[in-house]
């Protein structure tokens, strides 16, 4: 029987979905479906940023695609002391499995090993610029695999990032163990062990994503339960809450501990499996929505890949005579409001955009009768770093003074019958029913259109990520004022000037 085969993008793809290993080698070809646009671009970026990185630089690459070969031309490039080895082929048989990789540098390190007075080092050139957990687990695949290779462990790998900076990854410990935890979990999943059911937002990653909520479907498992932590699962299924139908009835005083689900967390996903079994909406408490006669609804566009924000995007309403209107980019649309955006075309332009935003905050009335609405931590948190590595003034602070994250009064007012609880989850739902222009649209989607517009060019493509930003504010001016309306329009509203 031969060896199942661990290799460092199954880490990724476990991160992201479980089961999409699983269906990658046990499901129906035929339910699979596209790979997002944006991971797709990803991979092919990789690629590019690699032979941008390697021009001039002296290194031996391994072409062949067979890999028991690329693995002996790996060994003999080794015992020779090639100073860099590009797209080498690694491979070992650990704990059961043959793990192999492939990682894009191996640099030949001062040390002793089995090849003589040098060691080997992994290297990994990236699109981010910091090291994410997956990457810093596939540094540490390879270095166990080069353990048994050349008979000793390099102590520190690197990465390449987008700005071709080096940053070193120490190989602690730590790390190592949870990369063998992984490694044997993902080999499991490769030999049939299918994962237990679970539906997070990064399943919408995978290309099996409908495939998942069809099986969480099917059988009414808890996983449908948005706000369950997945770690929190096995523990409800062992105490007998197995489906939605079982957490709408369970009786969560008694419930012995849950890892991961206090009882109020318990309590809470009781409401959202009665939510989901009747269909409708619970109101759990009336909004508490600050009110203002200057309504600014508030999103950012950006780019966690260059870590830039590329577009902020206003709605405003309340402003009759386009009084605030005198910096940005405007389009009217009359007697409902405008919509004003500030966009950086080029990564170099962020530092003018934020600018050109805090010159806007300085028009808006002092002392504030206005208010910024936003959905989710995004666009308070990408604004207070930006002030603080770019430029603050008290315009921005009293605007920021001003955020009311719409989010949070959902988390604390209503449960909805989804599975999940984005903007536009809520917002396309039967109880809004808003839509969005484009059908592609959504937050990886603009990534992958501003990245297209970096390397194309094409104004069409830029004009779709401002559409779309417009949709965003208009969608959170839509979940605003339905919120103003809640339990009958018995929603509380406070005034901006009593807001702390």
């Amino acid at each position: 029987m031969s060896l199942p085969v661990i290799t460092p993008s199954m880490f990724y793809q476990y991160a992201a979905c479980p089961h999409w290993l699983w269906y990658d080698r046990y499901g129906d070809p035929a339910r699979k479906g596209d790979m997002p646009e944006l991971a797709r671009k990803l991979l092919e970026q990789g690629v590019v940023r690699e032979q941008e990185y390697l021009k001039g630089l002296d290194v031996q690459a391994v072409l062949t695609i067979d890999m028991e070969t690329a693995a002996a031309q790996t060994r003999a490039l080794m015992a020779q002391g090639a100073p860099r080895i590009y797209q080498g082929v690694i491979e070992a048989e650990i704990e059961g499995a043959l793990w192999r990789g492939r990682p894009d540098l191996l640099e030949r390190k001062p040390g002793r090993s089995s090849f003589g007075d040098w060691m080997y080092a992994p290297c990994d050139i990236k699109s981010s610029h910091t090291i994410h957990d997956t990457q810093a687990l596939q540094l540490a695949f390879y270095a166990l695999v080069l353990q048994r290779v050349q008979g000793v462990r390099p102590h520190a790998a690197s990465i390449i990032n987008v700005d071709s900076e080096r940053l070193p990854l120490a190989l602690e410990p730590r790390l190592l163990a949870k990369c063998r935890a992984t490694a044997r979990t993902v080999a499991g999943i490769v030999q049939g062990e299918k994962p237990p059911l679970r539906l997070t937002s990064k399943c919408k990653q995978s290309p099996w994503f409908k495939e998942c909520v069809r099986a969480a479907e099917e059988a009414q498992d808890v996983a449908l339960l948005y706000g369950a932590d997945p770690r929190a699962l096995s523990a409800l299924r062992a105490a007998g809450v197995r489906t939605v139908r079982d957490a709408a009835l369970m009786d969560a005083a008694r419930m012995p501990e849950i890892p991961y689900a206090p009882p109020p967390t318990l309590e809470r996903l009781k409401l959202q499996a009665r939510s989901l079994r009747d269909g409708s909406v619970i109101w759990r408490a009336a909004p508490d929505l600050p009110d203002a006669p200057l309504k600014i609804h508030f999103d950012i566009e950006g780019d966690p890949l260059l870590d830039l924000e590329y577009l902020f995007g206003f709605w405003i309403t309340g402003d009759p005579e386009r009084r605030y209107a005198k910096i940005g980019q405007m389009r009217d649309q009359g007697a409902e409001g405008y919509y004003l955006y500030f966009l950086a075309e080029r990564p170099e332009d962020q530092d003018r955009m934020w600018k050109e935003f805090l010159d806007w905050t300085d028009l808006l009335p002092d002392p504030p009768s206005f208010v910024v609405y936003h959905f989710a931590d995004y666009e308070r948190a990408r604004t207070l770093r930006l002030a603080k590595e770019i430029e603050d003034r008290p315009s921005f602070r009293r605007f920021a003074s001003r955020y009311v994250d719409l989010f949070a009064v959902v988390k604390k007012s209503v449960v909805f019958p989804l599975y999940f609880y984005s903007i536009k989850d809520i917002a396309k739902s039967k109880f809004l029913n808003y839509h969005w222009r484009h059908a592609k649209a959504g937050g990886a989607q603009s990534v992958f259109w501003y990245e297209q517009w970096l390397e194309t060019g094409d104004r069409a493509v830029l004009r779709d990520i401002v559409d779309y930003n417009e949709d965003d504010v208009v969608a959170t001016e839509y979940l605003c004022r339905w919120l103003g309306e809640g339990r009958g329009g018995v929603a509380r509203r406070r005034t901006a000037e009593k807001m702390v």
